[in-house]
């Protein structure tokens, strides 16, 4: 019998999963696992400069991929390093492996008394304990593979979420005649039972959505997740059924179908969050319908509907009020179901009906214009970009964006998606420093021309995976958004403290580099559009582009975000939410009550008397 290291198993197990890249970087911690995947010949690996970058990077080539992510990272600073990229899988549910070296087994602080035992040692499980589903050092090689089964397995069971596997160095080199799959191979995963009274559930859920005059449903990452995209997209096509849609599923529908009632939440086009508040019955899949979704108001969300949602996680099923109709299910099982349950049921009349006044609620307010009244030569409105950006597309197109900032956000409530484009961010920790290493995880699956639409100071973050891009080398345009650093914070130093600004921009001492010069040294072309005048020839440039380039938009430098559900100050200096449907700049009274009825929440009221 053959004999190798458990190192080597380690990734002839992987790639039996159909794991065909991997994301690393080399350390004296992590030497055999390096050593292996290197001469595993079904897997690629992906070179980064940071851990972080690594997990991110894994992280997205799972959402482009469907497939398990794989990470590996040394011990130490090496480990540390990967912890915000596994804070981001865990909110995110992506499925993510990552494999950390460690120090022998004799040099281990095993009783914890020491701050260190071992060179560069770090207890990366008790750091990740809580943001993992499954975390643990493998001391010994007889069990290691059976480690490596179980975490695989969780990681891509009931709500999916990052894995830790920490491997001391003489675990690593251990010598094996294990290859691939362990000798127990009964799953091992998180899922209870979630098929009973299914059948009858739908059914009855069914005759709740015929008879609804309003019906919605609430498209959540669990749907793309649970990989019923396909299945629920030909479900509401068949019956006419509306969608709300959140921005991890914003490329569900073409921004012009029909259907699509809009992307809600704070930040969104008016006309989606009224469509919530004016349904009467609202499905929500897979969704955690958090805070910046509801306006933190959650016991308001839909308040003139019934609302059922369907989650896996009881917890996130707990959470809502108890007005709200609650199941759990895993969408993999129920999404099918209702297809089955509904597909004999005729759409009724009163349908047309409801889709010709979210029709209508659209034409009315996509668009209303938001860009700054104040003119800065050789600057340009985020608004005007992505007005511009969203007609410059034909459809199809692989699109990354940044998890956080003020562009990305107009991206997202602004941006007019067509039909076949594929496009993610990482929403739950929403860190700056995610463009770059995500773009490379989504390269690295697909091999094809890549748009990454990123902020300056979010580019900063981790600038040097420019890099690995390089050396990736598939074909990939970069737009920069270069507003002179953190323009959504310096708005937050303008409204709360009196525009006593610190560090978010060159007047208090944050400074970005020139893009240019950036470009120029990691081998990229570069791009510049600075006016309207010759922005569509500019833009066509960056899309002929077959090769690596930065385009730097330049953009005035403090536009507000537009529109949004406001933050109000009372007389007695309290923080008040207002309500979803009622978005600044806040329309006249009379006109809100034509549009909600006259029943309106009393709080429309009590803002417009703050104001």
């Amino acid at each position: 019998m053959a004999l190798s290291t458990i190192s080597k198993g380690i990734f002839s197990f992987i790639a039996d999963l159909g794991v065909d890249r991997v994301f690393l970087v080399p350390g004296g911690g992590n030497m055999f696992l390096v050593d292996a995947v290197g001469s595993e010949p079904r897997i690629e690996y992906v070179t980064v400069h940071h851990e972080q970058a690594a997990v991110i990077a894994a992280e997205y080539y799972s959402r482009k991929t469907g497939k398990l992510g794989v990470a590996v990272v040394t011990t130490g600073p090496g480990s540390s390093n990967a912890v915000t990229g596994i804070a981001g899988a865990w909110f995110d549910s992506v499925p993510v492996l990552i494999l950390a070296g460690q120090v022998k087994k004799q040099d281990y602080n095993v009783s914890g008394k020491l701050r260190q035992s071992g060179p560069q040692e770090i207890d990366l499980v008790s750091m990740v304990s809580k943001i993992t589903k499954f975390a643990k050092t493998c001391f010994s090689p007889a069990e290691l593979p059976m480690d490596l089964k179980t975490a695989v397995d969780l990681a891509q069971s009931g709500r999916p979420g990052p894995v830790v596997l920490e491997v001391p160095l003489d675990v690593q080199s251990a010598i094996t005649s294990w290859v691939g799959e362990p000798a127990i191979a009964e799953k091992v995963t998180d899922n209870v039972s979630l098929l009973d009274g299914l059948s009858s559930f739908c059914e009855e859920l069914v005759t709740e959505i015929i008879t609804a005059k309003r019906p919605l449903i609430v498209v959540g990452y669990g749907v793309k997740s649970s990989l019923q995209i396909e299945a629920l997209r030909e479900l509401i096509v068949s019956k006419m059924l509306p969608v709300s849609l959140t921005w991890p599923t914003t490329d569900f529908l073409s921004f012009d179908d029909e259907l699509n009632a809009g992307r809600f939440g704070v930040v969104a086009k008016r006309h989606a969050n009224i469509v919530i508040q004016k349904s009467d019955f609202i499905l929500v899949l897979g969704s955690r319908l958090d805070n910046i979704q509801t306006a933190f108001k959650i016991e308001r969300f839909g308040n003139r509907a019934k609302v059922v949602v369907v989650d896996i996680d009881p917890a996130e099923l707990e959470k809502l009020p108890d007005r709200f109709q609650k199941f759990q299910y895993n969408l993999r099982d129920f999404i099918p179901a209702l297809a089955i349950a509904i597909s004999d049921a005729d759409v009724p009349e009163t349908r047309k009906a409801w889709i010709s006044e979210i029709t209508e609620l659209r034409r009315r307010f996509e668009e209303e214009v938001f860009r700054s009244e104040i003119k800065e030569k050789g600057r340009i409105s985020i608004y005007d970009f992505i007005d511009k950006l969203s007609n410059s597309f034909r459809g199809n197109e692989i699109i990354v964006t940044g998890s956080s900032g003020l562009s990305v956000e107009v991206f997202y409530t602004h941006f007019r998606n067509l039909k076949g484009q594929w496009i993610a961010l990482t929403t739950g920790l929403g860190a700056m420093g995610y463009g770059l290493p995500a773009a490379l995880g989504v390269a690295a699956a697909s091999k094809e021309k890549i748009y990454l639409f990123e902020s300056d100071g979010s580019l900063m973050m981790n600038l040097q995976e420019l890099q690995s891009l390089k050396t990736l080398g598939c074909p990939i345009t970069i737009f920069v958004q270069n507003n002179d650093g953190y323009a959504s914070i310096r708005s937050t130093q303008e409204n709360y403290f009196n525009r006593r600004y610190v560090g978010t921009g060159p007047s208090s001492r944050l400074e970005i580099p020139s893009i240019e010069k950036l470009a120029n040294s990691f081998g990229f072309e570069y791009l510049v559009i600075s006016s309207l005048d010759d922005i569509e020839q500019k833009l066509a440039l960056a899309h002929e582009n077959a090769g690596l380039m930065i385009c730097e938009v330049v953009l005035l430098r403090d536009e507000k975000l537009m529109p949004k559900c406001s933050v109000i100050r009372t007389e007695d200096n309290q923080m008040i939410s207002a309500p979803i449907e009622d978005m600044s700049p806040l329309l006249d009274l009379e006109t809100f009550k034509s549009i909600m009825g006259q029943n309106i929440d009393p709080l429309s009221l009590r803002i417009r008397k703050l104001r």
